[in-house]
């Protein structure tokens, strides 16, 4: 047998050939007699043809034929390939994907749970350099960098390549839980709070929310989405970037959105979502300069006004995309103008919308009590009655 534990490893690795073909790799066991067995199972699948050439890929090799076969066609290509890369620092690049057994995916999922960031840059406070606070991946972030991006690699190697005798995955047991997403409605009072807590750009971020169920990240959409005739935001959506997605949008809200791009294009920027900010020149004039927000600017201006409003608990952002769902659902009944407004490819995402809410439910309720308590309405006169 030729396993050995390398200096530095608690894990003994294998090494052996066959018909001049070299298998080499981790056995994922600590023990001399756990890895001799692993060892003879891979001698058995090489003898019966089980271990592919596809299975001997790395996972650097791997993620890279991926991206050029697929993933780079798709319409979220950008998020894939950074969750690509992100994946590539949590699992060795160097593993073969013979080796990436539910420990491996495991250890992965555990590296990602504890890598924190932050959502702002460093600021002076008081004449100090104030680190931002740091925030660890919420769980489904952790599924989705993990589970998620190496799962369809995996798929692909097996359905498309012809890798045989990958190892068989818990995916169910390693994924995280996540809270079932619930729909969510603001109250008038709620809502006119939550506006009145902002300042012009976030209130308007806001309004686009509320109004027309835009995804927070919907809100960054490219220039020319914004379509004077009509007035509406038009672009396309899909893994494919082959489904257009079209919003009208009211008068009122299609001037500041047109104000907004005007201005954008003229400072030479990517979205509408900036402030104005004033400068001093070389001539000692002050000078007014728009600064664009970034993504966790801007969703911190809005988390920010919630608070002071008064509104705290679970996703307040994309709760206002559920408000903006369930009211168009009830002002029309039509679910597939909830689904065109909120941009659903699939119709069972619109279906949480179609239901009976809770004021509803208790509105038809109280109508019910109402009825029964009510006094009989007096009966009419007959002859009988009158002759009595």
């Amino acid at each position: 047998m030729s396993v050995y534990k390398p200096a530095k490893s608690r894990l003994f690795q294998y090494d052996f050939i066959y018909k001049g073909r070299r298998f080499h790799g981790s056995t994922g066991q600590e023990t001399r007699r756990a890895a001799e067995a692993v060892e003879r199972r891979m001698r058995l699948d090489a003898a019966e043809g089980r271990l592919g050439e596809a299975a001997q890929l790395t996972l650097d090799e791997a993620v890279d034929r991926y991206w050029l076969e697929h993933a780079q066609h798709r319409g979220d290509a950008a998020d894939t390939e950074r969750r690509l890369e992100r994946l590539l620092t949590l699992i060795p690049k160097t593993t073969r994907l013979a080796d990436i057994r539910t420990e491996t995916v495991s250890a992965a999922i555990q590296r990602r749970r504890a890598q924190a960031f932050v959502k702002a840059k460093p600021r002076v406070v008081k004449g100090a350099l104030r680190a931002p606070k740091p925030y660890l991946p919420s769980n489904a972030t952790v599924n989705r960098d993990v589970i998620q991006t190496l799962r369809p690699v995996l798929h692909r190697a097996r359905v498309h390549w012809g890798a045989r005798g990958l190892p068989e995955i818990a995916w169910g047991e390693l994924a995280l839980p996540v809270p079932r997403e619930t729909v969510r409605v603001y109250s008038t009072a709620e809502q006119d709070a939550w506006r009145e807590a902002c300042g012009p750009t976030a209130a308007l971020a806001l309004r686009l929310i509320l109004t027309y169920g835009l995804r927070f990240g919907e809100l960054f959409f490219p220039l020319d989405a914004f379509q004077a005739e009509g007035p509406r935001l038009a672009w396309m959506k899909g893994r494919k970037l082959d489904v257009p997605h079209t919003i009208p949008l009211l008068a009122a809200d299609a001037g500041q959105v047109a104000a907004r791009v005007g201005r954008a294009r003229k400072a030479q920027l990517d979205h509408i979502w900036y402030v104005e900010v004033v400068r001093r020149d070389g001539a000692g004039e002050d000078q007014v300069e728009l600064e664009a927000l970034s993504y966790y600017a801007l969703q911190g201006r809005l988390r920010a006004a919630a608070t002071r409003a008064g509104i705290n608990g679970g996703r307040v952002i994309h709760g206002a995309r559920h408000h903006a769902g369930t009211t168009i659902q009830r002002a029309s009944g039509n679910m597939k103008t909830t689904q065109r407004l909120l941009g659903h490819l699939d119709p069972k995402s619109t279906q949480r919308y179609v239901h009976a809410m809770d004021d509803d439910v208790r509105t038809a309720l109280e109508a019910v009590e109402k009825s029964r308590n009510s006094p009989e309405p007096p009966k009419p006169d007959t002859p009988e009655r009158q002759a009595g």
